[in-house]
């Protein structure tokens, strides 16, 4: 397994203060709600192959409540946080083939992620600084999220600020095999498999307004 960072295990407070705050910044931290005793602590770049997760565990023994990675974060694989325990926090830039968050707190800065960024229900946070993506999910979750060339899918309810959105936005929009029919939503689990088949997943011809716009403002200059 590539890896360049050794792991350490710190108390939240030392790590804290090993990145001048930069933990109690953006998470509830030691004393609070979820609250953090012990963090398993890299510092440098960390290149890791396969699921996230499970690799971190095959690193480090015991249960892991807060992962810190100082440098770059490189995941041959996906990210995944559906727990409450353990969280994220990536000072340098994060590339992986997915980032989910559910329960956990996840703080990463720029990053790329190859097929999709997704947060799922409401006890978590996933926020990022600049990521590169194609797709969005958001299902009621506390999402900052900010990935300018990414298409936004509200899988929850209706949102006249998503590109996409619960009901005949997404029913007709995308194909069905990526659907659920009965709760005008997408299967998202379906959705990345054929995102990992390399197959489609909109409906030809289907665009967000944006895009829309953007290719009425190229065929105007094109005819100028």
């Amino acid at each position: 397994m590539p890896i360049s960072a050794i792991p350490a295990s710190l108390s939240y407070a030392d790590a804290d203060t090993r990145l001048g705050g930069a933990l109690s910044a953006v998470f509830e931290g030691a004393g609070a709600s979820p609250g953090y005793d012990e963090v398993l602590f890299f510092d440098g770049d960390l290149t890791l192959d396969g699921d996230f997760l499970n690799a971190v565990n095959e690193l480090h023994d015991g249960d892991v409540e807060l992962i810190v990675v100082t440098g770059d974060l490189k995941v041959n694989g996906p990210i995944a946080l559906y727990e409450d325990r353990p969280g994220l926090y990536v000072g340098g830039h994060t590339q992986a083939e997915t980032l989910e968050g559910g329960e956990a707190e996840i703080y990463i800065h720029d990053g790329a992620f190859t097929h999709l960024v997704y947060g799922w229900y409401n006890h978590g946070s996933l926020r990022t600084g600049t990521v590169d993506t194609p797709w969005v999910i958001d299902y009621d979750h506390a999402m900052d999220v900010y990935a300018p060339g990414g298409r936004w899918v509200n899988n929850y309810d209706d949102d006249e600020d998503a590109d996409f959105a619960v009901g005949d936005s997404i029913v007709e929009a995308f194909v069905p095999e990526v659907v659920d029919a009965e709760d005008r939503c997408l299967d998202v689990d379906e959705f990345l498999n054929r995102l990992q088949a390399g197959l489609p997943v909109l409906r030809s011809g289907v665009q967000t307004a944006a895009e829309s716009a953007s290719d009425g403002v190229v065929g105007a200059r094109l005819a100028e």
